[in-house]
């Protein structure tokens, strides 16, 4: 008897407890894999459906001509065809042309009433060329053809005096010397460079075919020899 409760309490308990973990294993398992979101697969949009339509055409308005005027039919004006043909008035006198002269140019364009043209002013005379000009405005600088070597002075060879002495110089239209200035100096060589180039000589020169004196720079450097 024993036996037989024990069998039918197990008969009754083992579907329950089937029941029981049925339930249990759909909420734990089967209930998130329900909650899972399926991507969904990207299909890309056709290049039909995202090429937007081009906008209409604007409306052009259409022009029209203006109507042409009807031309007006002024009062005087006839209207009907003359019957007959009549001669024309005599045409008003006019001021006669003027005939140039004959043999010459058509008038206006000529010395009206004399074939002799009025008379034309001489060009003055070109300005005659200066008496004196400088050494750059030549077509050929004048060229030196006696030459004397100025004498050291003792002072300035004992004191050891060297340097450079520029001198401005007017040649005459025969060539020679005739003024000198002194532009940089050496106070112990200024005397000896003038005295000598008071004997130099120069080629004769000349301007548009005309003699000139010439103004002209002369250097003359003073070195001791060692």
């Amino acid at each position: 008897m024993a036996g037989d409760g024990l069998r039918s309490h197990l008969s009754g308990s083992v579907p329950v407890s089937i029941v029981v973990h049925l339930v249990a294993l759909f909420v734990f398992v089967v209930t998130p894999l329900l909650n899972v979101v399926v991507p969904v697969p990207f299909v890309p949009t056709p290049s039909w459906v995202l090429a937007a339509p081009k906008p209409p055409p604007p409306d052009v308005p259409i022009r029209t001509a203006p109507p042409s005027p009807v031309p007006r039919i002024s009062p005087g004006a006839p209207t009907t065809a003359p019957t007959d043909i009549r001669p024309e008035p005599p045409a008003t006198p006019g001021l006669a042309p003027v005939r140039g002269i004959e043999g010459g140019l058509p008038p206006g364009l000529g010395f009206e009433g004399s074939l002799t043209p009025p008379e034309v002013a001489p060009l003055p005379p070109p300005a005659p060329p200066p008496s004196q000009v400088r050494a750059a405005q030549l077509p050929e600088l004048p060229r030196k053809i006696v030459d004397v070597h100025p004498l050291y002075p003792e002072v300035a060879r004992v004191a050891h005096v060297e340097g450079t002495v520029v001198l401005e110089a007017v040649l005459d239209t025969s060539g020679h010397v005739t003024q000198l200035r002194v532009l940089r100096s050496v106070p112990l060589l200024d005397q000896a460079a003038l005295d000598a180039v008071r004997q130099w000589r120069y080629t004769p020169s000349s301007y548009y075919g005309r003699p000139v004196s010439v103004l002209m720079t002369i250097t003359v450097r003073f070195t001791l020899q060692q």
